[in-house]
Parts: C-alpha cells; structure tokens; sequence
C-alpha cells in the first residue's frame, strides 16, 4: 500500500474563502459607490429647485418694483406648489436715487435668498442667492 502526502490538503478551501472574501468586499463597494452616486443626484435635483426658487422670487420682486416701488425692506413667503414646495424665499429691497443731467433715476437693488430646510438639521438643505439691479 503507497501512501500519498497529505500535504495539499484544505488549500482548496483557503482559495475559496479568498475569493468569497473578495467578492463581498467588491459588492459592500459597490453598494457605497451607489449610495454616494444617488446622494449626489439628489443634491443637484435639489439645488437646481432652489435656483428655480429663487428665480420665482427675483421675478416676484421684479414685478412689485415695476408696479409700485420697492414692496418692503424684506419680504418672505413660503412656496407651496408643485416641486418648489417647502423652499422659503426672502426678497430684499433697496432703493438708490440719482440725478443723471437733470432727471431722476431710481435703481432698485433685490437681493433675494432661497432655503430648503436648515443647516445640519435637514439632510438635503439647499439655498441659493441671487442679486439684481432694476432701473424704474
């Protein structure tokens, strides 16, 4: 009777468990890429809402302007339709005269800010601010 060497015995294993190791280290990774991918894709869907925001306020702002002058030194209100609902906007005026050759400019200065949430308390917070000049 020849006896073989055992030597080689339970390698197989160890490959195995290596390889199944591997493997769910590349899918906890792959799982984390896809969480960072989706967050991000919900930052900037969330960020271009409160561009939108704030264009709606500008052009709030804009209108009352034209229409009567500045409406107040700061004006909020809260937007409650469609996907702008929940941002907050503030619209702040200012009213600048000058005489340019005899006749009287007014420029209205808007400085309006848009806010989703607040910071560190709400996870997908957003906000944005635009400045503009109008000439009346």
């Amino acid at each position: 009777m020849i006896k073989t060497p055992y030597k080689q015995r339970g390698v197989s294993l160890v490959a195995v468990i290596f390889i199944v190791t591997v493997l769910a280290l590349s899918i906890v990774f792959m799982q984390r890429l896809s969480n960072v991918s989706v967050a991000t894709n919900n930052f900037g869907i969330q960020g271009a809402r409160a561009w939108q925001a704030a264009q709606a306020g500008a052009e709030w702002g804009i209108f009352q302007v034209l229409a009567s002058g500045c409406p107040a030194a700061s004006t909020s209100f809260n937007l409650t339709e469609g996907a702008l609902t929940g941002f907050t906007v503030t619209v702040n005026c200012q009213a600048d005269t000058y005489t340019e050759e005899g006749s009287t400019v007014t420029l209205y200065r808007l400085d309006v800010l848009s806010t989703y949430g607040s910071v560190g308390v709400t996870p997908d917070f957003a906000s944005r601010r635009l400045a503009l000049t109008v000439e009346n």
